[in-house]
């Protein structure tokens, strides 16, 4: 009867331990931590275990790293992943030229271009008489040195600079009887910018000033401009660069002194880099308006 007893018991421990191991199965090996294997079904629960000790190990505490572990791994590819999402999913802003420095300024005198455009538009608008005048002189000017020699209208009508101070508008067209004057001039301009003596972005400031506005502007007593034969030009890009300044006053100086008189030049050069064209007197000045003051060493 005892025997029967034992050996029943002994299924029943056996049983007991089967059935755990449908759950988990602890391994124990002499000498080292006791571990988890997980089920075949995935599952990692068994709060009713007791833990054998090990090294030092408690009950739970296998569970409580392994679960620490996981929560460690599982951060830590959260974290990857949302790094790699930021750096994915950057919002970049459309690139528009830039304008280099150089760039830039040729925008601003693009937009002052077009203003001085607007303006002349307007002036030349405001009368219809003197829009019909306007296209006379440029058919005039044309037929004299061809439609390519003349400047814009909105150059070539400028005033003295200083017409808003004198109480005059920004614009004149000189009188008929002096438009003859100009076209020589107009020649000497063109045939100096082909050579490539004046270069090719040289613009015109300052031609016809009637009596009133020349002697308002400070205006010599006899300046050419009152008789449409002179014009003032400067070249923008070169307005603070010294030395291509210097080079090109060089040239002016030279093209006077060797083809000058054959176009009756008058050369009027400036500190300020301002160019003065006449055909009508061959002489040079520069400084207070003396020929000694003039930079050209010849």
């Amino acid at each position: 009867m005892i025997a029967l007893l034992v050996c029943a018991s002994s299924i029943s421990a056996h049983a007991a331990l089967t059935s755990d191991n449908s759950e988990r199965r602890i391994q124990v090996r002499q000498g080292s931590n006791v571990y988890i294997e997980p089920s075949t079904n995935g599952s990692i629960h068994s709060p009713g275990i007791t833990m054998l000790s090990g090294d030092n190990v408690t009950n739970g505490d296998s569970m409580q790293g392994l679960i620490a572990q996981k929560q460690r791994d599982f951060n830590l590819d959260a974290r990857l992943s949302i790094e790699e999402n930021k750096r994915v999913n950057i919002n970049r802003r459309p690139t528009y030229g830039t304008e280099h420095n150089h760039e830039g300024q040729d925008a601003a005198n693009n937009d002052y271009n077009d203003a001085v455009s607007m303006d002349f538009n307007v002036w030349l608008n405001n009368n219809s008489y003197r829009a019909k005048q306007v296209a006379e002189y440029q058919r005039y000017l044309s037929s004299q040195v061809g439609s390519k020699n003349v400047p814009p209208l909105s150059q070539l009508l400028t005033t003295a600079r200083s017409w808003s101070k004198c109480g005059y508008e920004p614009y004149q067209l000189p009188p008929q009887e002096l438009w003859a004057n100009i076209v020589p001039t107009l020649r000497l301009y063109s045939e100096l910018k082909q050579q490539g003596i004046l270069p090719a972005s040289s613009e015109i400031r300052s031609v016809y000033r009637s009596p009133g506005l020349n002697d308002c502007a400070g205006g010599a007593d006899s300046s050419k401009h009152m008789n449409a034969s002179a014009m003032d030009i400067w070249v923008p890009e070169y307005e603070y660069n010294p030395w291509q300044r210097s080079t090109m006053q060089d040239g002016l100086c030279q093209f006077w002194q060797y083809q000058g008189s054959g176009h009756n030049f008058g050369l009027g050069l400036y500190a300020t880099g301002a160019i003065h064209l006449d055909t009508d007197g061959y002489r040079k000045w520069g400084f207070n308006h003396a020929s000694s003051g003039s930079p050209c060493r010849y």
